[in-house]
């Protein structure tokens, strides 16, 4: 049973565009028990669940960040690649959110109770933020746990002049080892507040601390993560958020009294989302032929939050009719896809990156003795190996000695020992370099070695 008197923690594992799974948690609690996350001592996150902990502890209306993340998820399945084209730039689209959603002094309010997972890129090593001295620190340590690696992009982001990474890379769910804290998550497993699996579960994985069964329903989870689902499916995602936690708060005897008990919301509440229907006169009948949402995948969610899911499921099922479906595979459209929208986007992410380039260049290079180890390193691959020194050689001839000096030591009274017969009979030979500096003391060796047997025969009795 949670005990309400003593201090508890909250810390939502990274999840990407699950996050939607969070908005439908935290509206379920704000509904029936306020108390669980506005007394919570500290809010912990990390990548999505670092920003969902900012909402809750700032308060943010959660209809605001449910249409910020529709939108997301509404241009990431506009492109072919989804996430990984080159005309997204999720990370832009979180900051523009966060400029516009954050207030003024977002970093006093949230100082000391906001911790955020990051990931340190040199050494790999997990850092919670807790402190912030500024608005723009806020929303830039809120970037760098969020950056996926390769995902976001190539070059991290910084933080107080240091480079991060997303926190899931080291610690997706900061301090679920302690008591304490209780731990939310999008994935069925053996976290407090998440799914439960309805299929057979053949194993667990841990991913960083956060506890996944490795079933068929999770896969897909995982998979919504990084590619979002269409409109229908994350809006029934949300609704099981919903029930999870109130769920979580049943079991846990953490109803509010003054809350509405019932797990299910009237009729009036069902159509809440087909106001702008009712607006337009259309009858009864043209309500209940609701196309693009089925009601009951929202029915138990706020109104406010089934208005923003209804007209995202709505605007997706307009622009998705059978004339569109046709003129897709066109081959203007081919072709206008790949010499115009491709190069657009190529040309905007250039443009961006442009004023940082001295900033990334030196992060991708690294340091100046870096840079030396790597240019003699180079150097060693491009250059010649050196001669080795001919072990069959006296100490005193180097190969790569000088003419002069050659020519001075076979001419030398030291010089090969042939030298000294060579006058026997034949008259006083002088010994000359060839051009081959390596070959001259074994020609001159030879020589005198031939004079010698010249000159025993001409002794010889015989």
């Amino acid at each position: 049973m949670f005990d309400l008197n003593t201090e508890w923690s909250i810390s939502f594992a990274g999840c990407g565009f699950m996050g939607i799974y969070y908005v439908g948690v935290i509206s379920c609690i704000l509904e029936r028990f306020p108390r669980f996350v506005q007394d919570a001592s500290k809010i912990y996150g990390a990548s999505a669940g670092a920003l969902m902990a900012a909402v809750v502890t700032l308060g943010i209306p959660l209809d605001k960040c449910c249409t910020d993340l529709m939108h997301m998820a509404k241009e990431a399945r506009k492109h072919k690649l989804g996430p990984l084209h080159p005309a997204y730039n999720l990370l832009q689209l979180v900051q523009e959110s966060l400029l516009e959603k954050l207030p003024e002094d977002a970093h006093v309010r949230v100082s000391g109770k906001l911790c955020l997972s990051l990931t340190r890129v040199s050494d790999g090593k997990n850092l919670l933020v807790s402190q912030f001295d500024s608005r723009d620190e806020l929303i830039q340590a809120l970037i760098c746990s969020c950056f996926v690696p390769l995902y976001c992009g190539v070059v991290p982001p910084t933080y107080r002049g240091v480079y991060y990474v997303d926190g899931a890379v080291s610690d997706n769910l900061p301090r679920c080892q302690l008591g304490r804290t209780v731990t939310v998550s999008p994935y069925a497993g053996e976290s407090d507040l998440c799914p439960r699996a309805s299929t057979l579960t053949f194993h667990e994985v841990r991913f960083n601390n956060v506890s996944i069964h490795v079933n068929p329903e999770n896969l897909y989870r995982v998979t919504s993560t990084f590619f979002p689902p269409e409109p229908e499916a994350m809006a029934e995602i949300c609704q099981n958020g919903f029930l999870d936690a109130l769920r979580f708060l049943q079991e846990n005897d953490l109803i509010s009294s003054e809350a509405p008990q019932t797990g299910l919301r009237s009729d009036a509440a069902k159509h809440a989302c087909c106001e702008l229907m009712q607006d337009s006169g259309q009858s009864k009948a043209g309500r209940r032929d609701h196309l693009w949402l089925d009601p009951k995948l929202t029915q138990n969610l706020p109104a406010d939050l089934q208005r923003v899911l209804c007209k995202a499921c709505r605007e997706t099922h307009t622009a998705g009719g059978l004339l569109t479906h046709i003129t897709e595979y066109l081959p203007k459209k081919v072709t206008s896809y790949l010499a115009f929208d491709s190069t657009r986007s190529v040309a905007q992410r250039v443009r961006g990156w442009i004023p940082d380039v001295p900033r990334d260049i030196s992060w991708l290079f690294g340091l100046d003795a870096n840079k030396q180890a790597l240019t003699e390193r180079l150097e060693y691959k491009t250059s010649r190996p050196r001669l080795r020194r001919c072990t069959s050689l006296p100490s005193d001839l180097h190969l790569c000695g000088k003419k002069e000096e050659m020519n001075a030591f076979l001419e030398s009274p030291e010089g090969p020992p042939s030298s000294s017969n060579a006058s026997s009979g034949t008259g006083e030979a002088t010994m000359k370099s060839p051009p081959s500096e390596g070959r001259g003391w074994a020609l001159g060796r030879v020589m005198g070695l031939l004079q010698n047997l010249g000159s025993s025969k001409m002794s010889d009795p015989k």
